[in-house]
């Protein structure tokens, strides 16, 4: 795991559908959910991940693991507008992904307040190329702080990836950030049809990563 920071970089956050890197703080809203998993949680019976009341649509879940946080088990997907995807998943975590690209947590401590990652995302599309990221977090006085990332996304060629109850053969694209205070790197897995199937990505450094994956 590559990350070296000097100064805090905290949060995580929601960016809606509309929101640009000139208008992050205006897009965060909040994800508040009930918990759909636990660490230690047991094979859902009935198809039904831990913490809800009745069958759930298997193509409303994800698997999510934050290793650095010791946190593992099935995201619910909450909200779903087209663009991005709100999924709450185990010990309070909430996330969104716009098109396939992490954007917001909340309920980490240290989160992600916002993110604009649509040039990370064309890259992708492209078969790599150069990104510019735009991370908004948290300083130590709750206040919104803006960090921009020069980032390289590079093909890695084609790998079986595991998703949890099954595995693939994806392309794989390792995207290399380097900010003021800060150098990281995030790796996708994409199918056939340029979708992400599966996905870690940075948060901050004290979460570092989290790793969300089709089912």
């Amino acid at each position: 795991m590559r990350i070296r920071m000097t100064g805090g970089l905290l949060g995580m956050a929601l960016l809606a559908g509309c929101g640009g890197a000139a208008d992050l703080s205006g897009a965060l809203q909040t994800a508040v959910a009930p918990l759909v998993g636990t660490q230690q949680a047991a094979t859902p019976a009935a198809g039904a991940p831990a913490g809800t009341a009745g069958p759930v649509d298997p193509e409303t879940l994800r698997r999510v693991d934050l290793n650095t946080l010791g946190l593992t088990g099935t995201a619910q997907r909450l909200v779903d507008n087209g663009a991005s995807a709100t999924f709450a998943g185990p010990g309070g975590l909430t996330y969104t992904m716009r098109d396939g690209m992490l954007v917001s947590t909340r309920g980490l401590g240290h989160d992600l307040m916002a993110a604009e990652t649509r040039q990370s995302r064309a890259a992708l599309r492209a078969g790599g190329g150069q990104a510019l990221r735009v991370h908004e977090t948290l300083d130590g006085l709750d206040r919104i702080e803006r960090a921009e990332f020069d980032c390289t996304v590079t093909p890695k060629g084609v790998e079986s990836v595991d998703l949890g109850q099954r595995r693939i053969t994806a392309r794989r694209f390792d995207e290399s950030c380097k900010g003021a205070a800060l150098i990281f790197d995030n790796y996708y897995w994409l199918d056939d049809a340029g979708e992400v199937v599966s996905s870690r990505q940075f948060v901050s450094q004290t979460v570092a990563y989290l790793r969300s994956s089709d089912l």
